[in-house]
């Protein structure tokens, strides 16, 4: 969850104003001028490595440094990079590292050291806060070489500003940490809910996501495996934290077996999810019932588990934890209440132990089984409260539907049993919501994260080349 982003930073100024002597004066209108601009930079680099790894040489405006730079951020292989004209500055350097440097996500921040417009200007202090026009002049450099870029403006000590940045340093990690996920499939993808299905060369391609086949067998001999000891050490502390509602000993201790024996494949295997296909006959007969039981030991690997072998959904869950910097859910869109514009979401089985508000837990048979059945136990709560973000990742023929919307979860007692639930009011009307997920014909599963990360997936997506569509 706690990804670093190494971001290159070009600072350039005009080689025009060495020419024009205003850099080396040392006396007269722009005596001092350079020295100042160059504070200015050394302000900026002290904000940004508070938050970020920042490569950089600092101000620079010849051909040879912008080139040089280009090869410092090869070298160090960024995440991203920053283009920060500090003064208008000549295009020959711009070129020189746009045709040098190596393609990774851009963004171009019109810099100004004032907050506002001054109400008068000398020259000097007007080439001060000439960074915006020469940000529109590079642009055009940029798009004509085949980059995209996002946009930032204002200085340091503008919130704006560093959100902007922040969003943007983000999206790009998670982009990078993206590549070489593994996302187990336990055991197959699912007949029962046949939209989970995903083009596994799609997901590669697109977001680096690798998916590793697991059978019952090794998922069964991995639960044989753990030790009587770890078993009933997690029962025992399952109750010292939980209500046990109707549950056996014998349920809660194989269920405790079954818990440990993820939290075994998903370090063994580096695993980021496990799909779950819980449907599937042959696992249930293996192992006498479904595997539903979490243990907290996951979210500390940052591995999420979904049922019906849904990828997509544990993708969206995984991608919305990243950009939140904590962990997120695998979620279901439940139904609606049109009258008090509410939202119930939830799902059985693995829920993100974080989520849940404290007194609001309880540990239950799989209560979708008969009880004159051999069940497993769930743990269950209600979400707590909070802003909130949910990701819909949908096969398409030949593409992704990504859709998002934000909304508030609502605090008060549990109102499902069961199963982890949370009652959500959408920023939006629910009604209108409901109806458009159903024009876009979108699966039931939802990412969600604690946090409004919308404006990190936006950027995401479009580093991604996805079309993310609002709600």
């Amino acid at each position: 969850m706690k990804l670093q982003s190494k971001i290159g930073v070009l600072f350039l100024a005009g080689e025009s104003w060495w020419e024009a002597g205003c850099c080396d004066a040392t006396e007269g209108l722009y005596a001092g001028f350079i020295q100042t601009v160059a504070q200015d930079v050394a302000t900026v680099i002290a904000a940004l490595r508070q938050e970020f790894t920042v490569v950089t040489s600092g101000l620079v405006h010849t051909v040879a440094e912008a080139l040089a730079e280009a090869r410092r951020f090869d070298e160090a292989d960024v995440d991203a990079i920053i283009f920060c004209p500090m003064i208008w500055t000549n295009d020959p350097p711009v070129i020189a590292f746009v045709e040098n440097a190596r393609r990774v996500p851009l963004l171009l921040w019109s810099y100004s050291p004032y907050v506002g417009l001054l109400q008068d200007y000398t020259i000097p202090a007007w080439l001060r806060g000439s960074g915006p026009v020469s940000v529109q002049q590079s642009a055009n450099i940029f798009r004509r070489y085949g980059w995209d870029y996002e946009t930032a403006f204002g200085n340091e000590s503008e919130p704006a500003a560093m959100d902007v940045l922040r969003d943007f340093a983000r999206a790009t990690a998670v982009k990078r940490s993206l590549r070489g996920t593994r996302i187990a499939l336990l055991p197959a993808p699912c007949r029962v809910v046949v939209s989970t299905w995903v083009d596994e060369f799609f997901l590669r391609e697109t977001f680096g996501v690798e998916i590793e086949y697991v059978s019952v067998d090794t998922y069964a001999a991995l639960v044989r495996a753990v030790p009587d000891a770890e078993a009933r050490a997690y029962v025992d502390d399952l109750k010292t934290r939980y209500p046990v509602v109707g549950v056996t000993e014998d349920e809660l201790l194989q269920s405790a077996r079954q818990a440990l024996a993820f939290v075994c494949l998903a370090e063994e295997r580096n695993l980021s999810g496990i799909a779950l296909e819980d449907f599937d006959t042959t696992l249930c007969r293996a192992l006498g019932f479904r595997p539903h039981l979490t243990h907290p030991r996951l979210s500390e690997l940052g591995c999420t588990v979904g049922m019906e072998a849904d990828v997509l959904g544990i993708l969206s869950t995984l991608v919305l934890g990243r950009l939140a910097g904590r962990m997120g859910m695998f979620n279901e869109f439940f139904s609606i209440d049109r009258y008090e514009n509410t939202v119930l979401m939830g799902h059985p089985g693995h829920g993100e132990l974080s989520f849940g508000e404290p007194g609001t837990y309880h540990i239950t048979r799989d209560l979708e089984i008969d009880p004159s059945r051999p069940a497993g136990t769930w743990v269950s709560y209600r979400a707590k409260p909070g802003p909130m973000t949910f990701l819909n990742f949908t096969p398409a023929r030949g593409a992704l539907k990504s859709v998002v919307f934000t909304g508030e979860s609502l605090p008060g007692p549990r109102m499902m049993e069961g199963y982890s639930h949370m009652l959500i009011r959408p920023d939006g009307n629910a009604d209108t919501l409901f109806r458009r997920i159903m024009e876009l014909g979108l699966i039931q599963h939802w990412g969600t994260v604690h946090s409004h990360v919308a404006a990190r997936l936006r950027m995401l997506a479009r580093l991604l080349g996805l079309n993310l569509v609002e709600l």
